[in-house]
């Protein structure tokens, strides 16, 4: 590997002596980050499916499904439990994607260049994300009032559904989707177990709505701010493989709608206090997502010429080398939420998914699955973001961290 992590007390991952270069960007993975790919990319559609099973055969119980597990053996239990195909799952899911697909064509929206790739290229794409999922909804909405839609249709038909998307992320693993599909269909299907709940107990929950609403909150966000991905290490740099494909089209309906499934199973309210407790966990960690994130873009649109917490933007001038030889010039911001914690903006994403899964309540363990994976893949991901910096703008990135010594929770972390 080209970069090596330095024993100092910032925790700053440094690059190799010829880091500087274009050669040393393109990092090759350890034996290490290879297996345990490896074994992330074969293991996780059995994750996606034990987590069914534990719905649809043990009551969203993840601890009597492992149980059941140890005693059968592992083999025994998957091989009696796996979900299978459905004809309506399948056309379901096909005309979904047909439809997702004429929506991005024909609709109308901006373009806009992605960022500089490592080759040295910038990208066009069309930005009409938030028409396409305001359609989707209305035409779901219109459907389910005429009668034409059963609005349960997707609770109804999860098993053949999580057959179909698993089916179809593991064949596509390598071809190219539209990253937005995970997050229109995440919110469908929670809106599925809504009326789902409704149908089979007669009423909804407050914290059912709470969390469809916080959840279509987190997806409109995503949308109205679409230019803001191509800010993110994820869309200057990660490829468009399993990573994104699986996880956006087969993990994330089952695992991102954990607290919908399991509020079905479960219909409990939670105490006023509580649920605005939850509410104000959510906003409150929108609100340091939203704002990090929003500095960042703001610097970077002004080129450093702006204001942040009512003063002079801090900077730090960078340059690092393109795979085309160019020399390119950039900016690190360097005060604001970005001189307090270099991954701040990960602390709020994981605050309001925290709040997401707490809507649940104490219950179990299940509708808990996202905040303790979005936990670990954010500090995961302050490491990988942190080597690429590393190795992309070297001596600059080492002046950063001094700086800023804190990845994500000043004084802690």
């Amino acid at each position: 590997m080209d970069t090596e992590k330095a024993s100092n007390s910032t925790g700053v991952l440094k690059p190799s002596p010829e880091g500087g270069n274009a050669k040393s960007r393109h990092l090759r993975p350890s034996w290490l980050t290879e297996i345990i790919s490896f074994v992330l990319c074969t293991t996780s559609p059995l994750v996606v499916i034990y987590y069914w099973i534990a719905y649809h055969y043990f009551d969203t119980s993840i601890v009597t499904a492992a149980r059941v597990a140890y005693s059968e053996g592992p083999f025994q239990f998957f091989a009696t439990r796996l979900p299978h195909s459905s004809t309506n799952a399948i056309l379901g899911y096909a005309a979904w994607l047909a439809l997702q697909a004429i929506l991005y064509i024909y609709l109308p929206g901006s373009e806009a260049l992605g960022p500089v790739t490592p080759a040295g290229r910038r990208l066009k794409y069309k930005l009409n994300g938030l028409v396409a999922w305001g359609a989707t909804v209305a035409l779901w909405a219109v459907g389910a009032v005429s009668g034409i839609i059963d609005p349960a249709c997707i609770a109804k038909n999860w098993e053949g559904l999580v057959w179909i998307t698993n089916a179809f992320s593991v064949v596509t693993v390598g071809g190219e989707l539209h990253p937005r599909i995970g997050k229109t269909w995440d919110w469908r299907h929670d809106l599925s177990f809504a009326a789902y709940q409704y149908q089979s107990h007669g009423y909804m929950t407050n914290t059912m709505a709470a969390v469809v609403i916080m959840r279509a909150f987190v997806v409109v966000d995503f949308f109205v701010n679409e230019l803001w991905f191509f800010h993110t290490l994820d869309g200057m740099y990660e490829s468009f493989g399993f990573y994104n494909i699986y996880g956006f089209s087969a993990m994330m309906p089952v695992l991102w709608s954990l607290q919908t499934q399991y509020l079905v199973k479960h219909p409990e309210e939670l105490s006023n206090i509580a649920l605005i407790g939850v509410i104000l966990l959510f906003t409150v960690g929108w609100l340091i997502r939203f704002s990090v994130d929003y500095q960042k873009v703001k610097f970077r649109q002004t080129g450093g010429e702006c204001r942040i917490w009512g003063k002079p933007a801090e900077r730090i001038r960078a340059s690092h080398q393109t795979a085309d030889g160019k020399t390119r010039h950039s900016l690190l911001l360097c005060s604001g939420w970005w001189g307090l914690a270099r991954h701040a903006n990960y602390t709020g994403s994981v605050m309001y998914t925290l709040a997401l899964c707490a809507a649940c309540g104490c219950g179990g363990i299940f509708p808990y699955t996202e905040v303790v994976m979005a936990g670990g893949m954010v500090i995961h991901r302050c490491y990988r973001d942190e080597v690429k910096c590393a190795a992309k703008y070297g001596k600059h990135w080492d002046e950063y961290c001094r700086q800023v010594r804190w990845r994500m929770i000043p004084g802690i972390y």
